[in-house]
């Protein structure tokens, strides 16, 4: 009885520490989009990033070292915060968990804002 509480506990903690480290990679890899999008060449009129799929495709790249990528979707925005235009990549979506103590999977939802330095 005493063993089985015990891998349990251990399944649980790897389990919370690799959401963790999932969730802070995540968090990372849109940050970097983030800074590659407000540094970005090669825009169109008015300063809009004309493609945005090398900046997806390099945040997905970074997640998928930890975890497939299948359930995660990356926008890239350029809002302009109190006249301050800015660029913001999110990454949403699902995570599965591995051993599914608690769950099938868990929702991220990241956001990452820098200043557009092109327009």
């Amino acid at each position: 009885m005493v063993v089985s509480l015990f891998v349990f506990l251990v399944m649980g903690t790897i389990e919370f520490g690799r959401a963790w480290m999932i969730a802070n990679m995540i968090t990372h890899a849109a940050r970097d989009g983030a800074r590659i999008a407000a540094t970005a060449q090669g825009r169109g009129t008015g300063g809009t990033i004309t493609s945005t799929a090398p900046i997806k495709t390099q945040v997905l790249n970074d997640i998928q070292n930890v975890t497939p990528t299948t359930g995660l979707t990356v926008n890239v925005t350029q809002p302009t915060i109190s006249g301050i235009p800015m660029v913001q990549v999110q990454v949403t979506g699902t995570v599965p968990y591995l051993f599914k103590l608690v769950g099938t999977s868990f929702s991220v939802n990241r956001t990452a804002t820098f200043r557009d330095e092109g327009r």
